[in-house]
């Protein structure tokens, strides 16, 4: 099994990683998933894990991988 590498750009809204577009970042989001599944399989419990579950358009144009919800994003009370 080969584990291909996602694309990503520093993005100049101060985010890490920058995904070109929907289809890249929710690729990404996949693996991020999966690489926090594994951690916590090893760990006995995924408790306390920060774990990536969306991802959102910033302003630049890029796409980025977030832990927060919607409505935290957003600043709505949740």
């Amino acid at each position: 099994m080969t584990i291909t590498a996602v694309g990503f750009k520093t993005c100049a809204c101060g985010a890490k990683r920058g995904y070109d577009d929907e289809r890249v970042a929710e690729k990404a989001l996949g693996k991020a998933q999966a690489k926090r599944h594994r951690a916590g399989d090893r760990k006995g419990t995924r408790r306390g894990l920060h774990r990536e579950n969306r991802f959102y358009e910033c302003s630049f144009g890029l796409y980025h991988l977030t832990s927060q919800s919607r409505a935290a994003y957003y600043g709505a009370a949740a």
